[in-house]
């Protein structure tokens, strides 16, 4: 009896083989493998970055190699042009203010008509949501005429406001993405706020609203994004310079490029300026996106 407990704890502890091989191995193996393969990957999608960054830290007299990312001589003279020169520093407090407008403004209002769409009961409410899927499906471009034509009604053309109140109201997508994450809210912890007595302004801000920091933090990222990175309508509704937002400004420099030697070069300066604010926003919140996306997807 003793020899048989002897020969299966012996067996127990032997490591379980995957044709001959032992599986631990295996799977260290494959770990190696995927992180060499994903790893050569980044590399080849940062890589020309990499080199844009080379090349604004090159002096413009003196030729560096576009595929080495390494400057030749290196200076800081392209990015001091930014602020001495050329006045970046006002355009980029432009974009901060607008688009910090954008992003606040924008995501309440998404987040306050996605709870009304996916907890309130109202006539319509249906109809009012195969609306918001259907603005959804027409490209930006085909609304550019008659908005532009509804501001300038308006006197809202070469104004800030001309920007935000339409990235307000238009948020199609993230009214979608709000009322798809608010009916994962359970209905009876809304219940028992309702019992408490809070109204509806009360149970948003105090009971749903910290249960969707996640999903809000993702929302206010793509609108950050894509309100900073915007060009063509800032373009249309802004004409005086001193106003410009920085993308822009950036577009209108590189159309400059042939009359100054230092355009160009600048340009690319800025645009790596310009980069640095949706990288870090996405550093920041990027363990939050799957999960939301996954979650409004379900939803």
């Amino acid at each position: 009896m003793s020899i048989d407990v002897t020969q299966a704890t012996q067996s127990s502890s032997a490591p379980v083989t995957v044709q001959g091989k032992p599986a631990i191995g295996l799977f260290r193996l494959r770990y190696i493998v995927n992180t060499l393969l994903a790893s050569v990957l980044a590399l080849l999608f940062l890589w020309p970055f990499f080199c844009i960054v080379g090349w604004s830290f090159n002096r413009v007299d003196v030729y560096m190699n576009p595929m080495w990312p390494i400057p030749e001589a290196f200076t800081t003279v392209l990015y001091e042009l930014m602020w001495t020169r050329y006045g970046f520093q006002r355009y980029i407090l432009n974009s901060v203010t607008v688009v910090t407008a954008i992003t606040v403004l924008g995501t309440l209002a998404s987040a306050l008509a996605g709870y009304t769409l996916a907890k309130l009961r109202f006539p319509g409410r249906n109809l009012l949501f195969l609306l918001i899927l259907g603005v959804m499906l027409l490209p930006t471009q085909t609304m550019l005429v008659p908005r532009f034509i509804v501001l300038r009604q308006l006197g809202l053309v070469n104004n800030y406001w001309g920007l935000i109140l339409p990235a307000v109201g238009g948020g199609a997508f993230g009214i979608f993405l709000m009322r798809q994450f608010m009916l994962v809210v359970p209905t009876e912890m809304m219940e028992a706020g309702r019992m408490d007595g809070c109204n509806e302004f009360t149970l948003f801000w105090r009971v749903v609203l910290p249960t969707m920091k996640a999903a809000v933090l993702v929302l206010a990222t793509l609108s950050l994004r894509g309100a900073w990175n915007e060009l063509l309508w800032p373009q249309i509704i802004i004409t005086d310079d001193a106003k410009q937002l920085l993308m822009p400004a950036i577009a209108r420099l590189n159309n400059l490029s042939v009359a100054d030697v230092y355009a160009r070069p600048v340009v690319i300066a800025a645009s790596i300026v310009a980069a640095l604010v949706p990288l870090a926003l996405y550093a920041y919140s990027q363990r939050h996106f799957v999960a939301t996306l996954t979650g409004s997807v379900k939803g």
